[in-house]
């Protein structure tokens, strides 16, 4: 009699537990390894699917979709994504910009919307004082999450529990990337303290809302915050450790009192200086494999960190993605692959979110090519 094959959530339980199941799990969607609203539509069409609905935006700033969900069977999707409504916004008169319910500007250029205001720019030392962090009560952030979430549980997928922004990114984005950075080196003091109302005014409010909504069916719940550029860490590892570690710590730790999830962290760039403080703080695992960032080739950290932590992403590089020919896919796919997923501990997906330029057939090649390699037991390269 032939084997049953395992369903998607036991593929991606799988994986986060570190064992070897029939392939590499399968994650589309979410924050970080979701698609442009135009590349969307396009694939659509090359697939010859008719939409089954005004796909919704995820991301107002990336412009990324929660992806139809004809897609999950095309690609065989095996992981899913559960991600609040964002806050309210203003919109211009034309459409071009907005002011998120933080009070931050933004303006759309180069198919995306960057940021071009900042609530606590200006310098004052009591604006922090006076800034009120959005209500996360408000809204009905979770509404339908639960329904969506027992849905595709009972569906068999495996499902992820995502969303907000870093304790230092979304401090950036308020304070302004110049100014903060010159606050760390001429009064840290403020970082810090502007650190500590990010995490007690709005991320431990905003998770508490998320997981008691879907914790009972997520596998992972992913904190997101970007420490790195290309080729060094944006502050020093002894920063880090004063005022984000143990922030975030607190953090991982109030997810923990919520679900019993695995806890992955997304942070993009070259941050392996920092996986040992990752596992410290008890994350189970990182988001992406950034490897054409400095330090932060696939073969090191999975020989170096694959025990304790597990990978998800990393599965080509978006240049590749987006110019490269159907062989050139594959053998990007076949590479990180063949790094990151002998003895499980991995889950297979985009390093970033699909961007608009990229063509559908190139989609649809890296997803064939991470069912091919990924079959078990992995073949040598």
């Amino acid at each position: 009699m032939a084997a049953v094959p395992p369903s998607h959530r036991d593929r991606f339980a799988a994986a986060l537990d570190h064992r070897e199941a029939d392939r590499v799990p399968i994650a589309f969607g979410g924050p970080e390894c979701s698609i442009h609203v135009e590349a969307h539509a396009r694939l659509l069409q090359h697939l010859g699917l008719a939409a089954g609905r005004i796909p919704p935006i995820m991301d107002n700033i990336l412009q990324v979709v929660d992806p139809d969900e004809q897609l999950y069977d095309s690609f065989d999707v095996d992981a899913l994504w559960l991600v609040p409504l964002e806050g309210p916004v203003t919109w211009s008169a034309d459409g071009r910009s907005y002011t998120d319910e933080f009070g931050r500007a933004f303006t759309f250029g180069g198919g995306f919307y960057n940021q071009t205001g900042f609530p606590l720019a200006g310098g004052s030392d009591v604006e922090p004082a006076r800034y009120s962090f959005p209500d996360m009560s408000q809204h009905d952030r979770a509404g339908g999450l639960a329904e969506k979430a027992r849905r595709l549980y009972d569906a068999g997928y495996g499902l992820v529990a995502d969303g907000a922004w870093g304790i230092y990114e979304i401090s950036s984005s308020l304070r302004g990337p110049d100014a903060l950075f010159m606050d760390m080196v001429l009064d840290p003091a403020s970082v810090e303290a502007l650190a500590e109302r990010v995490l007690e005014e709005h991320l431990i409010p905003y998770y508490t809302v998320l997981l008691e909504a879907v914790g009972p069916w997520v596998q992972m719940v992913v904190v997101g915050d970007d420490y790195g550029s290309q080729d060094k860490l944006l502050f020093s590892p002894r920063f880090f450790r004063r005022v984000y570690k143990p922030r975030l710590r607190r953090l991982v730790e109030h997810i923990r009192r919520l679900t019993g999830a695995k806890v992955y962290i997304h942070s993009d760039g070259a941050v392996s200086e920092l996986l040992p403080d990752f596992i410290e703080i008890g994350l189970d695992g990182i988001n992406p494999v950034q490897y054409s960032a400095a330090g932060m080739a696939p073969e090191r950290l999975k020989a170096e960190f694959g025990r304790d932590l597990g990978f998800f992403g990393g599965g080509i590089d978006n240049e590749v993605l987006a110019y490269g020919s159907v062989l050139d896919i594959q053998r990007d796919v076949s590479r990180q692959v063949h790094a990151l997923a002998p003895g499980g501990g991995y889950v297979f997906a985009t390093i970033h979110n699909i961007s608009p330029e990229v063509p559908a057939e190139n989609i649809v090649a890296f997803f064939e090519a991470g069912r091919m390699f990924g079959r078990y037991p992995i073949c040598p390269a």
